[in-house]
C-alpha cells in the first residue's frame, strides 16, 4: 500500500523549508487468529510499499532496521476483541529519536476470534521493541471480547489492564502482569512480564494469551471455543448456549476475562504505555487488527541507497536447499535525492564476484518512480555453508552519505541434502516384480511423485519401461528427481545333466558366461572340478540379474593302481633280464606300450639293444576306468672287459670266459656244499652236491654241451652262500 506523504512547513528566519516525511505502515499482513503472519504472507502484503523485503517474520513478529537516524514518530493501533461489540484497540502515539541501524521488533495486534456467538477471544495489543535489549517504545492494549459494550472492554491508556465484567470475571493484570483468567473458561489476556491465566470451570478452559518475550501467541483452545488474537489476546471455551466466555485483551498488563450467563458479560482491555515525547493516547479507539505506523519527521540524507535485503536464496525456517540458486538483493533509495545510477559489489565467502552497475532511476519515497527495485546479482552453487554479502556504492556517481545501511548479508548454515539415488537400470527375469527405490539414503521425504501415478516411497513393478520419482522435502520443499529404466529379460535355464558316474574325476560346466556362480562346494567360477562322490548344485546370476539353480548326483569311481617301479638299468649281455608289471586281476584288461597284453612282460632279453627304453602299462578295470604308468630303462653291456679270474670272497671261477670247462676252488673248507648253474632264464642247468669241500681243492664241469651266453653260478655252504655270473664262448 503506497501511502500519501504529507508536508510539514518550518519558518527558518522567514524562509520555508519543506521536509519530506517517510511513513511505514506495519499490518497484520492477512494472518488471523493467535499466530502471527509469515515471511510468505509479509512479502506478498509489503511487495508494493515502502517496506517491500525489509522486514522478516520470526515466528510473526516483524524485524525492521531503521534505514536513517532521525526523529520518528510511532503510533501502535491495538486490535479488537472478537464479538459483536469487542472492544476496541487503545492508539499510542509518540516520537523517538532512533539510530540508523537499530532493530525494531514490532507485533501489529490481531483481533480476538468469535465462535459460536458465545466465544469471544481478547484482541491482542501492539508492540514497538527496541533491540534485544527489549527496549519497550510503545504497547497498545488490546481490547477485550464481548457481545454488548461495556466501559472496560476496550484497550486503555493507563499500564495495568481492565476487569473482565460478568458473574465470574477475572481481574485484569497490573504493572507488567498478564490478566486473569475468569473462574469459567474466560482465559486472561497477556502481559509484558507474564501469561495470562486459564479461565478455570473444569473441561475445556480459555487459554491465557502468551507474552511478548515468549512469541506473543494468543491465547489457544483444546476443543470448541475461540483463539485470542496474536498479541497476547486471551482465549475462549465453552458449549453451554446460556453463558458467554470473553477473553481479556493482550496489552502492558492483561485484561481480565469474563464470563457469565448473560450476553452482558465480557473481557477487560489491556493496558497500554508510551515512552516517548509529545505523546497522543487514546483509549479504545481502534476497531479491527491492530497496526503500527512509524513516520520520520526529519528529512533523509541525500544520495543514500543500500542493499535492502536478500530475495534469493530464499531461506524457509533458517534452511535451504542445496544446489544453484539466483543471488537476488532489493536496493532501495532511503534518500531525499533520485538516484540514477550506483555500484553492486557482493561476495561469496568472502571472494569478490562480478560486480553490477545498475542505470537505473530510483525514485525517492512518495514519488512517481519506484523507490526500491529488486536485482539479480549471478548464480551460485549452494553445497557447504555459505556467506553472501552484498553493498552499493557511487549513488549518482559520489560517495555514499550514509554507509550503516549500504550492505545487507546472509549465511546459509542449514543446507538440506537429497541424495536421491534410484540405482543402475534392472531387469524384470521373466515378468517378475522388482522393487523401486532409493538406495542413496534412507530419509522418507515428505511427498513422492512417481511417473506412474504413485505417491509412496517405494514402487513394485514388472512392466518394462522408464520410470521417473520426484521427492519433495521441507519446509522449503528441496526437491530432486532420478530416472530409472526396468528391461525385460529371460532367467537362465540351468542344466548339469543327468547323474553319472566318472573315473578319477570329471567337470561340472554352468554355462552362461559372464554371470555370477555359488557351488555348494563354495567355488564360485563357471566350471568346477570334481574328485569326490556327492551332490552338486549351483546357482546362477546373470549379468541381468536373473536367477537359476540346478544339481546333479555324481559318482566317481577310482582310477586302478598301476605302479612300474622306478626307472633303472639292465645289463643286456649277462642274463640280466627280468620281468615288470603287477600281479594279475582277472577283472583287469592289460595293454603295454608294445602291445602286450599280459599283466607282466620281460625286458632286457639277450640280443636287445643298447639304448634307452620307455616302457608303459594301461590297466582297464572292469568300470571302464583306466590307469597307466610308464618306466624308463637303460639297456646296457656288461661284460665288456671281463676279468679271465671271478674272485669271490671265498671262492674262484676260472678260465673267464669259459670254453670247454669251468674250474671252481675253494679258498677256505667248507661243508655241505652245492654248487649249482643256471641259465639266463633263471632254469637249473647242472648241479653239485659235495659233503665236505676243502681249502684250495678244485671242482670242475664240463661246458661243452652249454650255448653261448652268460650263466649264474652259486655255491650254498653250511659256511656261506654266495653267487656270481659265468660267461660262456666255444
Amino acid at each position: 500500500m503506497k501511502t500519501i506523504t504529507s508536508l510539514i512547513f518550518i519558518t527558518v528566519l522567514s524562509a520555508t523549508a519543506t521536509i519530506a516525511q517517510f511513513s511505514y505502515t506495519f499490518t497484520n499482513a492477512g494472518a488471523t487468529g493467535a499466530e502471527g503472519p509469515t515471511q510468505a504472507q509479509l512479502n506478498a502484503a509489503y511487495t508494493s510499499t515502502n517496506l517491500s523485503g525489509s522486514v522478516v517474520s520470526l515466528a510473526g513478529i516483524q524485524r525492521w532496521v531503521v534505514p536513517a537516524s532521525g526523529t520518528y514518530t510511532i503510533q501502535a493501533n491495538g486490535a479488537q476483541g472478537g464479538g459483536n461489540a469487542g472492544g476496541q484497540g487503545a492508539s499510542m502515539e509518540g516520537e523517538f529519536i532512533l539510530s540508523a541501524g537499530d532493530t525494531l521488533f514490532i507485533i501489529a495486534g490481531q483481533m480476538g476470534e468469535t465462535f459460536n456467538s458465545i466465544n469471544h477471544a481478547g484482541g491482542g495489543a501492539s508492540y514497538v521493541v527496541r533491540g534485544s535489549a527489549n527496549n519497550i517504545l510503545v504497547i497498545a492494549g488490546g481490547g477485550g471480547g464481548a457481545t454488548t459494550s461495556g466501559a472496560t472492554t476496550g484497550g486503555t491508556i493507563n499500564i495495568n489492564g481492565q476487569d473482565g465484567a460478568g458473574g465470574s470475571q477475572g481481574l485484569g493484570g497490573t504493572n507488567g502482569q498478564g490478566g486473569n483468567g475468569a473462574s469459567c473458561r474466560g482465559g486472561g489476556g497477556a502481559g509484558w512480564l507474564s501469561a495470562g491465566t486459564v479461565g478455570g470451570c473444569g473441561g475445556a478452559s480459555g487459554q491465557g494469551g502468551i507474552p511478548f518475550s515468549l512469541g506473543g501467541e494468543g491465547g489457544g483452545i483444546t476443543s470448541t471455543g475461540a483463539e485470542g488474537g496474536f498479541g497476547g489476546g486471551g482465549s475462549s471455551e465453552g458449549t453451554n448456549g446460556s453463558w458467554t466466555y470473553c477473553g481479556g485483551g493482550g496489552g502492558y498488563s492483561g485484561g481480565g476475562g469474563g464470563s457469565g450467563s448473560a450476553t452482558t458479560f465480557r473481557g477487560g482491555g489491556g493496558g497500554s504505555i508510551n515512552n516517548g515525547v509529545n505523546q497522543v493516547n487514546l483509549s479504545a479507539s481502534n476497531s479491527g487488527h491492530g497496526t503500527v505506523v512509524i513516520t520520520a519527521l526529519t528529512s533523509p540524507a541525500p544520495n543514500n541507497a543500500g542493499v535492502n535485503m536478500f530475495v534469493n536464496p530464499a531461506i524457509v525456517n533458517n534452511t535451504i536447499c542445496e544446489g544453484t540458486s539466483s543471488v537476488d538483493v532489493i536496493i532501495q533509495n532511503f534518500g531525499s535525492n533520485q538516484i540514477n545510477s550506483l555500484d553492486i559489489d557482493w561476495t561469496v565467502n568472502g571472494v569478490a564476484q562480478t560486480p553490477i552497475n545498475y542505470p537505473q532511476l530510483l525514485d525517492t519515497f512518495g514519488g512517481a518512480g519506484n523507490s526500491i527495485d529488486t536485482v539479480n546479482l549471478g548464480n551460485i552453487t549452494i553445497t557447504d555453508s555459505t556467506n553472501i554479502v552484498a553493498w552499493t556504492s557511487m549513488p549518482n556517481g559520489v560517495a555514499d552519505t550514509v554507509n550503516f545501511n549500504d550492505t545487507a548479508s546472509i549465511i546459509l548454515d542449514s543446507i538440506i541434502k537429497i541424495n536421491l539415488d534410484l540405482g543402475p537400470d534392472q531387469y524384470s527375469c521373466d515378468g517378475n516384480f522388482v522393487i523401486l527405490e532409493n538406495i542413496g539414503e534412507t530419509v522418507v521425504y515428505d511427498d513422492y511423485q512417481w511417473s506412474n501415478g504413485s505417491s509412496s516411497s517405494s514402487i513394485v513393478v514388472n512392466q518394462a519401461g522408464t520410470y521417473t520419482v520426484t521427492v519433495t522435502y521441507g519446509p522449503p520443499n528441496c526437491q530432486a528427481t532420478d530416472v530409472i529404466e526396468l528391461i525385460p529379460a529371460t532367467s537362465p535355464t540351468i542344466d548339469l545333466g543327468e547323474d553319472f558316474e566318472a573315473c578319477g574325476q570329471s567337470t561340472l560346466d554352468a554355462e552362461f558366461p559372464g554371470s555370477q556362480y555359488s557351488w555348494s562346494t563354495g567355488d564360485s567360477s563357471q566350471t568346477i572340478g570334481v574328485t569326490s562322490s556327492g551332490t552338486y548344485s549351483v546357482s546362477v546370476t546373470t549379468a541381468e540379474g536373473c536367477f537359476g539353480s540346478d544339481e546333479v548326483v555324481v559318482t566317481i569311481n577310482p582310477l586302478p593302481k598301476v605302479d612300474l617301479g622306478p626307472d633303472f638299468e639292465i645289463c643286456i649281455d649277462d642274463g640280466g633280464a627280468t620281468t615288470i608289471g603287477p600281479n594279475n586281476n582277472p577283472n583287469y584288461v592289460y595293454l603295454w606300450s608294445n602291445n602286450k597284453t599280459t599283466n607282466q612282460i620281460l625286458v632286457g632279453a639277450p640280443g636287445s639293444s643298447t639304448g634307452n627304453k620307455t616302457f608303459w602299462l594301461q590297466i582297464t578295470d572292469d568300470k571302464g576306468c583306466i590307469g597307466t604308468d610308464t618306466v624308463n630303462i637303460r639297456y646296457k653291456n656288461c661284460l665288456t672287459g671281463i676279468a679271465e679270474v671271478e674272485h669271490q670272497s671265498n671262492w674262484i671261477v676260472y678260465p673267464i670266459p669259459a670254453h670247454d670247462i669251468v674250474n671252481i676252488a675253494a679258498i677256505q673248507s667248507v661243508s655241505n656244499a652245492s654248487i649249482s648253474i643256471y641259465n639266463s632264464n633263471g632254469s637249473l642247468i647242472q648241479k653239485r652236491a659235495k659233503q665236505q669241500i676243502y681249502s684250495s681243492e678244485v671242482i670242475t664241469f664240463d661246458v661243452r654241451s652249454f650255448a653261448n651266453g652268460v650263466y649264474l653260478i652259486k655255491i650254498e655252504s653250511d659256511e656261506f652262500s654266495s653267487s656270481t655270473r659265468l660267461l660262456i664262448q666255444h
